[in-house]
């Protein structure tokens, strides 16, 4: 149950995202937000891989075909999310982005050695209705196009993608070299749009912003969340990631002002009840099974032939 508790207070921490993005969208677009972010997360994984004497770490080893995949995928999805949220409204973006937990339930059990989750699949429409009345109720809902839900699905389900990729491989690397490439191959396709996206050198003030969500946000976060996807689910951390928007409305509460009504405390009540019932019924680790990765040396075959929990 350790695991699974660490992986909400991970998500916890991420509500602070939000509220930072949602200052910087007045003044920088999208593309520019995720571009500093991840540059950044770059920077401080490289910097501190060359000043501690591991620069063998900096090495792409035999994983480069996945995070080739792994890095314009970690863009595309953090752009979506931002643009959804641009094109419609903060609950928009929230609810489109975080229906990749159900595209996970669906998907990771065809393609990892997991059972469906039960306790997921019962505590999702728990947790999708209390979110959804918490971000309308705390954002006013907004206007509601077409083009955003489309962006923000089409995210959620490239994340649920990206989540069961890294789930078959982080077992194998190290995960600063995973994270570092991933970040990496994310910029080089940043790169060639940025002259179209408007403003891109922050003043003084908005760097400390993207700094913080850069450093502490992703390049520390990213290594965490790779740590515990060895011992946790693909379907319950996709699952405890709704903590992550509830996290966000409080920390408004808590830290703008913001009213806290009686529909968002009881759809924060709803996911956080639904949160509590998997993080105590799902089993914290899986067995890892020798998964056959290309580049990667083998030892047994793919699919296991069993899937039981520890």
């Amino acid at each position: 149950m350790r695991w699974n508790l660490s992986v909400v207070a991970l998500a916890s921490s991420w509500g602070f995202i939000w509220i930072i993005a949602d200052h910087l969208e007045h003044s920088l677009g999208a593309l520019v937000i995720v571009f500093w972010r991840i540059g950044l997360s770059v920077l401080v994984l490289g910097v501190g891989a060359v000043v501690s004497g591991r620069r063998d770490l900096l090495r792409i080893g035999k994983t480069w075909r996945w995070t080739l995949l792994l890095g314009p995928g970690l863009a595309l999805i953090w752009f979506c999310s931002l643009e959804a949220m641009k094109l419609s409204s903060v609950a928009v973006g929230v609810l489109t982005t975080y229906t990749s937990p159900i595209f996970l339930a669906l998907l990771a059990p065809l393609f990892l050695p997991e059972r469906f989750s039960r306790a997921v699949l019962v505590a999702l429409p728990v947790a999708l209705g209390g979110l959804a009345l918490v971000e309308f109720e705390s954002n006013g809902g907004g206007h509601v196009r077409p083009l955003a839900i489309v962006v923000g699905v089409g995210g959620a389900f490239v994340l649920a993608i990206l989540v069961i990729i890294q789930k078959r491989i982080v077992s194998e690397v190290n995960p600063i070299r995973l994270e570092f490439w991933i970040d990496v191959f994310a910029l080089v396709v940043l790169v060639p749009v940025l002259p179209f996206a408007g403003r891109v050198l922050p003043s003084a003030s908005e760097l400390g912003y993207l700094t913080i969500v850069g450093v502490v946000f992703t390049a520390l976060s990213g290594l965490i969340w790779l740590l515990l996807l060895r011992h946790v689910t693909a379907q319950a951390m996709g699952f405890l990631s709704y903590i992550e928007p509830v996290s966000a409305v409080l920390l408004a509460w808590l830290l703008l002002g913001q009213r806290l009504g009686v529909a968002v405390a009881v759809g924060g009540a709803l996911v956080l009840v639904a949160g509590s019932f998997v993080v105590l019924m799902e089993p914290a680790k899986m067995p890892v099974a020798e998964i056959e990765v290309a580049g990667l040396p083998q030892t047994g075959g793919w699919p296991p032939t069993t899937a039981s929990a520890e």
